[in-house]
């Protein structure tokens, strides 16, 4: 599934726009509160719906499960970020963690969004998938990083691989683009504005000049083995 290269390069080109200075703070936020109905379209992969499917038909729903399957699905955890958005006006106020984001919301509101639009793996979404799975592979690459590095939390830096990805969705849904594309801003604004802050800060390092340090040497390790393991079908848990 890995027959399109996702190159470091392809993932620079969306910058949050909290590092440019066309728009100022209140404008920027007003704009990224508006609703966005692509967003709604962020697909889920089916298998994660069918995960939760059967988790939810248990007596008592375990959050952990739940958890894992959500960081498993980029669609899937970008619907959970919004609705927490939604929740908490201040980013600083929000939950930091996926499953604390899931146990303060309804069972009904995160399964609603998470299903409301799912995709199969198969040739007609093949783009989609190899997105997701290229960005889940990162994201347990830079796990693995972490674990090394004493600064870095090596659960924050799986969600920073699994979300790194980010300026690909637009292309690989075939959102609206130049002149057509104010729709596009608004959704990757509004997912910026539902962003953690250290997403938000790791990538703005992404585009710092120099050496490679801090998140920009976890992403980078983390591609090249990614990008090993692709060639050669491989997973973290293979190694």
């Amino acid at each position: 599934m890995f027959n399109k290269a996702w190159e470091l390069e392809v993932d620079h080109s969306w910058i949050p726009a909290s590092t440019e200075g066309h728009l100022c703070f209140q404008d920027r936020k007003n704009f990224a509160r508006e609703p966005s109905d692509l967003l709604d379209a962020v697909p889920v992969m089916s298998a994660t719906v069918l995960g939760l499917d059967m988790i939810l038909q248990e007596p008592y729903i375990d959050l952990r499960l739940v958890s894992d399957l959500v960081l498993s699905d980029v669609g899937a955890t970008i619907q959970i970020l919004r609705l927490i958005g939604r929740e908490y006006d201040l980013a600083a106020d929000r939950p930091r963690r996926i499953g604390d984001c899931i146990a303060s919301l309804d069972v009904s509101a995160w399964y609603a969004a998470i299903s409301a639009r799912t995709f199969p793996c198969d040739r007609k979404h093949v783009e989609t998938t190899a997105l997701w799975r290229h960005c889940r592979l990162v994201a347990q690459y830079a796990q693995l990083v972490a674990e090394s590095m004493e600064q870095f939390a090596p659960e924050d830096a799986y969600l920073v691989g699994l979300l790194h990805g980010i300026g690909a969705i637009p292309t690989v849904l075939g959102w609206p683009a130049g002149e057509q594309g104010s729709r596009t801003a608004t959704a990757l604004l509004e997912i910026e504005d539902a962003l953690p802050p250290f997403v938000l800060a790791a990538l703005r390092n992404l585009n710092e000049p120099g050496p490679l340090s801090g998140w920009r040497f976890i992403l980078a390790a983390a591609h090249e083995l990614a990008t090993s393991a692709g060639n050669s079908s491989g997973s973290p848990q293979d190694i």
